[in-house]
């Protein structure tokens, strides 16, 4: 790293979706603590460079550098909420941990985790019975279970209506700041946008410039 304050370094000089330049000449940095937004229409990549940080996908020809304390702590929120339905809220929640504990301390950990995305008394819901909102405030609830460093967000928002939208981007901040993660949030809506991030990056200039011209970190 060339910033010890960075916990993500990305310079791309091009990536590419079959014949179709998705972004060139794109750097980025994400500090420690800092939430991104990406904002911009859809098909430009925003979401291919989210599962390219992730490792879900080549970075193209280019280099992505992530902290060697935060590369095993990633978390992955995507559009659509990923649940088990066979499971219940609280055994869903629980695949965000990987220790052996007693019922006792599975049973307390649940509760302290809807306790903080305001689902408490939920342990025991089918998701199949959840409202979207709902159903999201889970997928949050088991990445933060994690404990991760990094956190990345592909419009996990835009299924919502306007109200539920705001809400929900509100409280992801919060509990983001809370417990210190760094964040990258992809989204195509400016209000979203300007209530999660500390910094927004105009993904419709890179979208833009496929011709070679220099898209730098703002």
């Amino acid at each position: 790293m060339s910033n010890n304050n960075n916990v993500v370094e990305i310079s791309i000089e091009q990536k590419t979706l079959g014949s179709k330049i998705l972004f060139q000449n794109m750097n980025l940095t994400l500090k420690a603590g800092e939430i991104i937004s990406l904002l911009g229409p859809s098909g430009c990549g925003k979401t291919t460079l989210l599962r390219m940080i992730a490792g879900l996908e080549s970075s193209g020809v280019g280099e992505i550098t992530i902290e060697k304390n935060v590369i095993d702590f990633v978390g992955f929120i995507f559009q659509k909420p990923i649940l088990y339905p066979h499971l219940n809220v609280a055994k869903n929640i629980l695949l965000g941990n990987n220790e052996k504990l007693s019922k006792v301390m599975k049973d307390q950990l649940i509760d302290e985790s809807l306790e903080l995305v305001k689902l408490s008394g939920f342990a025991k819901r089918k998701v199949t019975t959840l409202s979207g909102g709902e159903a999201q405030r889970v997928v949050l609830a088991r990445a933060l279970l994690a404990k991760p460093k990094l956190l990345l967000l592909d419009e996990p928002l835009s299924s919502l209506d306007v109200d539920a939208r705001r809400d929900l981007a509100k409280e992801i901040r919060e509990l983001v700041k809370q417990q210190s993660i760094s964040a990258i949030h992809v989204t195509h809506d400016k209000d979203e946008a300007n209530i999660v991030a500390d910094r927004i990056l105009d993904w419709s200039n890179i979208c833009e410039s496929t011709n070679g011209s220099n898209n730098n970190d703002q």
